[in-house]
C-alpha cells in the first residue's frame, strides 16, 4: 500500500497530518483547526469540503471566545452579586439601593449567560459544517471511485462503521437533491464470445474434396 501523504491544512495551509480531537473528531497537528482523516494517497478535500471546514473553524473560534467570556462574566457576576448580598444585609441601605444594587450586578452575569448562549450556537453550526464537509467528502470519493460500503468509508474518514452508513445515507439524499455529486458507475466487461469446437464429422466434411458430378446427374 503507498504512503499516504498529509493533506494541506485548509486553515494554515500547511501540509500537516491530522491527530484526534475530542470535540472536532481530528485537528491539525500545527494550529489545531477542524480537519477530516482522509487515508487516501492520491485523494484530496473537494472545494466545498474545504470551504465548509472553514466555515467550522470560523465558528470554533466563536465558540472558544464566548465560552471564555461567558464563563468569566458569569463568574463576576456571582461575585458581585454576593458582595452586594453582604453590604445590603450589613448596611440596610432600603429596598430601592438594594434593587438597583443587585440589577447591576446582575448585568456582568446576564451578559455571560448570553454569551454561553452564543457559545452553544457557534458548537452547534460547528458540528452541522463538519458533518456537512464529511457528507461532501464520501459523495466525492463515490464520484470518483464508485461506490462505497460502510467498512471502506469508516477506514477512509477514520469513523465507526455506523457513523459511516449514516455518512452514505446522507450522501445519497444529497445527491437526490442535487446537493452533491452522483456516484460513478461501474461497467462490468463484456463477456468473451464463446469457443465452439468443432466434431471430427463437421472437419472431415470441411476438408472433403468436392464431389465429381455423374453422367445423368442433374446439376443445379
Amino acid at each position: 500500500m503507498p504512503a499516504l501523504m498529509p493533506q494541506q491544512c485548509p486553515h494554515c495551509h500547511v501540509v500537516a497530518d491530522v491527530q484526534p480531537h475530542a470535540a472536532l473528531g481530528f485537528s491539525c497537528l500545527v494550529c489545531g483547526g477542524p480537519r477530516l482523516a482522509l487515508d487516501l494517497p492520491d485523494a484530496t478535500l473537494s472545494p466545498q469540503a474545504e470551504q465548509l471546514l472553514t466555515r467550522a473553524g470560523t465558528e470554533q473560534t466563536k465558540h472558544i471566545m464566548y465560552t471564555a467570556a461567558g464563563s468569566l462574566l458569569v463568574a463576576m457576576g456571582a461575585l458581585a452579586l454576593a458582595l452586594v448580598s453582604g453590604v445590603v444585609v450589613i448596611a440596610e441601605p432600603g429596598v430601592l439601593p438594594s434593587l438597583a444594587a443587585y440589577a447591576g450586578a446582575a448585568v456582568p452575569a446576564l451578559s455571560g449567560l448570553a454569551a454561553l448562549v452564543g457559545a452553544a450556537k457557534a458548537r452547534a453550526a460547528r458540528g452541522r459544517a463538519l458533518r456537512q464537509a464529511q457528507v461532501h467528502t464520501v459523495a466525492e470519493l463515490q464520484a470518483q471511485r464508485g461506490p462505497l460500503d460502510a467498512t471502506g468509508a469508516a477506514q477512509i474518514l477514520r469513523v465507526s462503521p455506523e457513523r459511516a452508513e449514516l455518512l452514505l445515507a446522507e450522501a445519497s439524499v444529497a445527491t437526490l437533491l442535487e446537493e452533491a455529486p452522483a456516484p460513478r458507475l461501474r461497467v462490468a466487461a463484456a463477456p468473451a464470445p464463446a469457443t465452439v469446437l468443432a466434431t471430427p464429422d463437421d472437419l472431415a466434411e470441411a476438408t472433403a474434396p468436392p464431389a465429381t458430378a455423374q453422367r445423368g446427374d442433374t446439376e443445379i
